[in-house]
């Protein structure tokens, strides 16, 4: 494993790399996590050079001004990375907001990127807060209460993270479409350690359940036909993006394939680790 910190718009960013091949850039979620819950990914050493890295303001990087919590400030870090590591063209694989990051980044950079792997994401911000309305309704009311108790009282007033009773009751919304399995040490240590500035600024300060910071205007579906690269989409049968959400986004890509996992939520290739594996190595060695 080599490690170091690249310069990106005056702020060190952290990355690390395993493995020799096509170098592939791993983008993770979030937004405020650092990369290691990406872990499980590291079997893919034998196929693709992988590079994790923690985004602006999370994990082993740099803090930034929040007004540069932004798609457009990551979407130029990630091309920062890709050229001072000297990478040429690369797979990259994104999981969640790093899927965000990834259509961003593709639909700016095409000629830089030979595949694409969009996992549990979302096309536009509209269908995320779609998916948080149908979360949103699904638990009991008294639940609902707590939400709209701190949400009049402003989540962040006084603090600069969300209260405990509010993530409590959360929890209880995001448990259904976050992971299957007992989370290993790693997940639950990357929860704990969210970046609540970078998410603040992202996500915004109404409510969890309406995006309102910088990701709010994001909408890649008018332009995700000009996605060529070869592309795999996955999806958990019970994740936070519905089904029918993954399914149209590789409908809208011309050389995409759906891959439905039956058993997870938002965590495939935690959940289903075995035929993740099998599906990515099928996908990395096929043909250019």
């Amino acid at each position: 494993m080599k490690s170091g910190k690249i310069s990106s718009q005056g702020i060190k960013l952290y990355y690390e790399i395993h493995g020799q091949g096509q170098p592939m850039l791993l983008l993770n979620g979030g937004p405020g996590f650092s990369h290691e819950y990406l872990e499980p990914l590291k079997c893919l050493a034998d196929q693709a050079k992988l590079v994790f890295y923690d985004q602006r303001g999370t994990g082993q990087s740099d803090k930034a001004n929040p007004s540069t919590y932004t798609i457009d400030a990551n979407v130029e870090d990630l091309e920062q990375l890709r050229q001072q590591l000297g990478l040429g063209k690369c797979i990259l694989f994104g999981h969640s907001w790093g899927g965000i990051l990834a259509q961003s980044y593709i639909l700016k950079y095409p000629q830089n990127v030979s595949r694409l792997i969009l996992a549990d994401t979302f096309a536009c911000t509209a269908d995320i807060n779609a998916a948080l309305q149908r979360m949103r309704a699904a638990v009991p009311a008294e639940v609902r209460a707590v939400y709209e108790k701190y949400e009049r009282e402003g989540l962040y007033k006084g603090r600069d993270r969300y209260p405990d009773e509010y993530q409590a009751a959360l929890d209880v919304a995001y448990e259904p479409v976050t992971i299957s399995t007992p989370p290993p040490e790693y997940l639950q240590r990357m929860f704990s350690k969210l970046a609540y500035d970078v998410y603040r600024a992202m996500w915004g300060e109404v409510s969890e359940f309406v995006v309102t910071g910088t990701l709010a205007e994001f909408d890649a579906r008018p332009r995700l036909s000009e996605i060529h690269a070869p592309t795999l989409v996955i999806v958990g049968a019970n994740d936070m993006p519905t089904v029918e959400m993954a399914r149209d986004i590789a409908q809208r890509i011309p050389n995409a394939r759906l891959e439905v996992f039956e058993r997870s939520r938002h965590f495939p290739f935690i959940e289903e680790t075995e035929k993740f594996q099998q599906i990515m190595h099928q996908f990395l060695s096929l043909a250019d």
